[in-house]
């Protein structure tokens, strides 16, 4: 009898055991880590900090910070700077935090910091907008001077600006100090990231791979598929058909501007009235109902800014016709407009990466031709490099004009005289001369009251054509629910992605 008792027993705990191994064995597939995937219509080509927009994408992939950045509830803040004081006019002091590390273990000391700034200051004149050619001294380990060219109120919000990164030259490459560090890229292709190691809590963030898609019916599929865990930027069509499949889909204020950048140096933009008369001549809402949200633009900046401009647009189609009229461009036979011979034609670019302008794009190419103007358009991969040839008259753009919380940096960058991003080949004396009162001005309701004169000024000379304050459409997969983006897409990748 004992020996039936002890078989049983001993086959009850075989049992047991088996049980349990299975129940462990389904618990680590279940929690299994695996990487987190993101769709969006980009991936770094070159890691190159200095270089254009670059920088902008290393933070926006995760891989680098600039000294000061943009919390979830506007605020600027930063992991290096423990405080920032002026002591005259064109002179500010930085203290250091201890112990902040590049992702290699060494530390982001005042000399490491300096020779950051500078770098950037030399090589990328985008970051020359706000106040010249910055320099940057170290007084001591963990103390650095800063010197601007012109007089800027606010320190803080210009190491917040999108150049201002810090990084540093490694024996394979660039080091920088982002929550990410680089496993594998496959140039504009796929970006493959691992946690550094030296970045605060790396013991809870597992690896993410971002994938560049910017066909918008791919994009769904890899989401539906359950490919990506988060598909960043999806058309409004896909992200409504998804929302009727009861997946998850974050809308929100992108931050972004649309606007129309115009060629006021040579062709045919260098014609104030036909840039009256296509002002004239856009409704808006047509945009907004394409789009299925968002608002018509009032100036340059979303309209939750404080500094936001409060232009009202005019839509009036027969104005429009009556200003070409006046201008000699008369209707022919085909219904385009002509003048001495020559046909009132224009070329429209815009880029792939921000597939709201192409949609906006198609809708102008049906109201310009309600003004007998003839549009060829173009699609391209790098509108920068595009803008630079000064071969467009319009470009279709997207901006997201107040990273920093304030106006004075994109104001600086766009429409100052030979600004580094005056792709309209723009000069206003009086804008020219409102920026640099800005400049004396702390934030607050004068430096707001200038920011919105200047983009009155701006609508009155019509270097640009204000369109649309866009919504943006992120859909997440269920591990991903509690993903709030912010910033538009400053920072898609950041060190709260894995919760």
């Amino acid at each position: 009898m004992k020996k039936i008792i002890k078989f049983l027993l001993c086959s009850l705990l075989l049992v047991i055991f088996f049980v349990a191994c299975g129940e462990k064995k389904e618990e680590k597939v279940v929690t299994e880590d695996k990487p987190i995937v993101i769709g969006q219509t980009f991936v770094v080509g070159a890691i190159e900090p200095t270089v254009g927009g670059t920088p902008w994408s290393l933070t926006t992939h995760g891989l680098s910070e600039t000294v000061f950045s943009v919390d979830r509830d506007g605020n600027l803040v930063s992991r290096y700077v423990e405080d920032v004081e002026r002591t005259d006019k064109l002179n500010w002091v930085l203290k250091l935090k201890k112990g902040v590390k590049f992702s290699d273990g060494t530390e982001v000391n005042a000399e490491a910091l300096a020779w950051a700034m500078n770098t950037v200051m030399e090589e990328n004149p985008l970051s020359n907008a706000t106040a010249g050619k910055v320099k940057f001294e170290k007084v001591d380990d963990y103390t650095v001077n800063v010197t601007v060219e012109r007089e800027t109120q606010n320190l803080k919000s210009l190491l917040t600006e999108w150049t201002n990164i810090i990084f540093k030259k490694g024996d394979k490459g660039y080091i920088f100090t982002g929550p990410y560090i680089i496993k594998n890229l496959e140039p504009e292709v796929s970006l493959t990231l691992e946690p550094n190691q030296y970045y605060e809590n790396s013991e809870k963030r597992g690896e993410v791979i971002i994938k560049a898609i910017s066909d918008m019916a791919s994009m769904k599929l890899a989401y539906e598929s359950g490919e990506l865990d988060m598909a960043f930027g999806i058309t409004p069509e896909i992200a409504s058909e998804l929302k009727d499949e009861g997946k998850i889909v974050e809308t929100i204020d992108a931050g972004y501007q649309y606007f129309g950048v115009l060629n006021t140096a040579t062709g045919i933009m260098s014609d104030k009235s036909v840039r009256e008369a296509i002002n004239l001549g856009l409704d808006r809402e047509d945009y907004i109902k394409a789009l299925k949200g968002g608002r018509v633009a009032n100036g340059l900046f979303a309209q939750y800014f404080s500094f936001a401009g409060d232009v009202k647009l005019e839509y009036n189609l027969d104005k429009a016709n009556s200003v070409l009229e006046e201008d000699g461009w008369k209707l022919n036979k085909d219904g385009l407009r002509e003048k001495d011979g020559k046909i009132l034609s224009i070329n429209v670019l815009t880029y792939n990466s921000r597939p709201d302008l192409k949609i906006i794009m198609q809708v102008m190419l049906s109201q310009l031709k309600k003004m007998g103007i003839e549009a060829k358009t173009s699609i391209v991969d790098n509108i920068d490099v595009e803008a630079k040839k000064k071969e467009f008259d319009v470009i279709l753009y997207a901006q997201h004009t107040a990273s920093t919380g304030e106006p004075t940096y994109f104001l600086n960058q766009f429409f100052r005289t030979d600004g580094s991003k005056n792709m309209m080949s723009y000069s206003s004396k009086e804008v020219d001369e409102l920026l640099d009162k800005m400049g004396t001005l702390p934030f607050g309701d004068e430096l707001i009251k200038t920011a919105k004169q200047i983009q009155e000024v701006i609508y009155k000379d019509l270097p640009v054509l204000y369109l649309v304050d866009p919504e943006w459409n992120v859909a997440l997969s269920e591990r991903l629910k509690d993903y709030k983006p912010y910033c538009g897409d400053y920072y898609i990748v950041n060190s709260e992605l894995y919760k």
